[in-house]
């Protein structure tokens, strides 16, 4: 037997009009092994405010998992913003890996192709992306991922349309590119079958093997195809197949945690048991304990 990944409540559970704090007592609640949280406020707060926050709340709660995200900007086409990207968000991993934050998701920022729908997102990231983008981005990383290495942690890249990174062989050109062994993805199969360019499952899981650092669940279901109509749904409803992901990353080896995420409206208590409950009886029927 495998020994469990941690399974991870990602903060959008209960995020828009909850408390940092009441987001804290259900992953307890509901037993969640920790959360991802953003790296920066939504709520106004500075970087400083916003991290003693976190602090505080792993302190009250006891909770020792907690994944940071680093939202970064580096697509910037003038040398000085990307420098002020760099070093904000340096700070921000340093006071992280101190917190003990063992594993970032992370971006690179947005490229998106002014005047075509956001949903057209084929066209937009690695769609339209230039060989100066993929420069910049390396070039920020490999400066975080030298952060990263000498603190003990990791840096996944999620694929998220929009992003650099927002397939599976971009993603994995881009860590390819800056060759640091903190540095991997994030796989979200829940975006990559959104974009009409995404790689099936095993594809992606090909290209990505020994890359990925941090897994995604979420599922969806098109009744149009990739990017023309789309609803997200339980874990474990949709078109993904998880048993299958999860059966083909535990042979090839997988450590990291998995992101259990509920970008919808409804219920967030029923969608964070149902999920929860749906995720480790699947870790446990592929070995993992």
């Amino acid at each position: 037997m495998t020994p469990m990944p941690d399974l991870i409540m990602h903060i959008n559970y209960f995020e828009s009009g909850y408390e940092l704090s009441y987001a804290f007592d259900k992953v307890i609640e509901h037993g969640f092994d920790g959360v991802e949280l953003r790296g920066a406020s939504r709520d106004g707060l500075s970087t400083e405010e916003y991290l003693k926050q976190v602090q505080a709340e792993m302190d009250r709660t006891g909770m020792t998992t907690v994944l940071l995200s680093l939202n970064a900007n580096f697509m910037s086409g003038i040398a000085e913003k990307r420098q002020a990207e760099l070093d904000r968000w340096s700070e921000v991993l340093k006071r992280g890996i101190d917190m003990g934050v063992k594993t970032f998701n992370t971006f690179t920022g947005t490229l998106v192709l002014p005047g075509i729908p956001y949903t057209q997102f084929e066209r937009h990231g690695s769609g339209c992306a230039q060989i100066e983008h993929y420069q910049w981005g390396t070039e920020a990383y490999q400066a975080l991922g030298a952060i990263a290495e000498a603190g003990g942690a990791r840096l996944a890249f999620e694929t998220h349309n929009a992003y650099l990174h927002d397939l599976a062989k971009p993603a994995a050109k881009l860590c390819d590119m800056i060759g640091s062994p903190a540095v991997g993805v994030n796989l979200d199969m829940g975006n990559i079958v959104l974009n009409s360019k995404g790689e099936p499952l095993a594809q992606a899981l090909q290209i990505l093997e020994g890359k990925i650092f941090y897994l995604h669940l979420k599922n969806m279901i098109l009744p149009r195809g990739a990017g023309q109509s789309y609803s997200a749904c339980h874990i474990s409803d949709g078109i993904i197949d998880n048993r299958v992901m999860l059966r083909t990353l535990k042979e090839q080896g997988f450590d990291g945690p998995i992101g259990l995420e509920a970008p919808r409206q409804g219920d967030r208590d029923y969608f964070a048991k149902v999920d929860l409950a749906y995720v480790r009886s699947l870790c446990a029927d592929l070995g993992w304990e």
